[in-house]
């Protein structure tokens, strides 16, 4: 991808150093925002065994049986049917980006602007738009904005915010808004369901306790928790049998 991404910016035109600037940004979000945002929501889901059969379940709904090796079921799930037919696991994605996500949307002031009859944005001013404030918002998304609850994205209410963003904006808002918002929710969603079908992962704790993000970076869009969760992974008995393949359409069509 990497490579690609640079040769497509070389054959428009854009001169090396600023491609590079555009590989710092494109590393950044990959290797912070991605992986903070598959770790959260792999704890989530993983805490909560209700959630996590549920999701089991519509994955394997999704799956088709082929003819494998010897002993041996190969079973075959197509990445790109996940967001439209797994609600409940997308509803966790979103859930985490809205529980979780630190993003801070900075914003220039085209023109004077009063708020509320009492707050002066002055013509060129710049502004930080805290995404917490707007992601916990009561106003917004009730009495339990408060608490992590997937639940409330299988409701018709919570979906119409997930295309305001004026509601819901952790890849940003406007022209500013995460370009590569889609390739990024993609690779999650993938990692998130080769894991979830294939392993339990089981804290060596008595039980799963979120970590603290207290000392998390501010420039971060989603923040790093401050202790490693030590957990193991264990390959799933009824899998062991099967041999999972995972694909997009169109690449099993080619």
């Amino acid at each position: 991808m990497i490579a690609e991404m640079y040769e497509s910016n070389i054959r428009t035109g854009l001169p090396s150093d600023e491609a590079a600037k555009m590989e710092i940004a494109t590393s950044l979000a990959m290797l912070s925002s991605g992986a903070n945002t598959t770790f959260w929501l792999l704890y989530q889901i993983y805490s909560d065994p209700i959630a996590l059969s549920t999701i089991r379940e519509e994955l394997v709904e999704q799956s088709v049986e082929i003819p494998g090796s010897y002993k041996q079921t190969q079973k075959v799930l197509s990445m790109d049917k996940i967001k439209a037919r797994c609600p409940t696991l997308m509803a966790m994605l979103n859930e985490t980006l809205r529980y979780h996500s630190t993003v801070t949307n900075i914003k220039q002031v085209q023109h004077d602007t009063t708020l509320a009859d009492q707050y002066l944005l002055k013509k060129d001013a710049i502004v930080m738009i805290p995404g917490q404030s707007i992601h916990h918002n009561k106003d917004i998304w009730g009495v339990s904005a408060d608490v992590f609850d997937y639940r409330r994205f299988l409701a018709s209410e919570s979906k119409k915010n997930l295309s305001s963003t004026s509601a819901f904006r952790p890849f940003g808002a406007g022209v500013t808004m995460c370009p590569g918002r889609h390739f990024s929710t993609n690779v999650i969603i993938s990692l998130v369901a080769m894991v979830v079908l294939q392993y339990d992962i089981v804290p060596t704790t008595a039980s799963w306790v979120a970590p603290t993000k207290r000392n998390a970076d501010l420039w971060n869009a989603m923040p790093k928790p401050d202790q490693d969760m030590d957990v193991n992974f264990i390959r799933r008995i009824g899998e062991k049998a099967v041999e999972w393949k995972f694909v997009w359409a169109e690449a099993q069509d080619a």
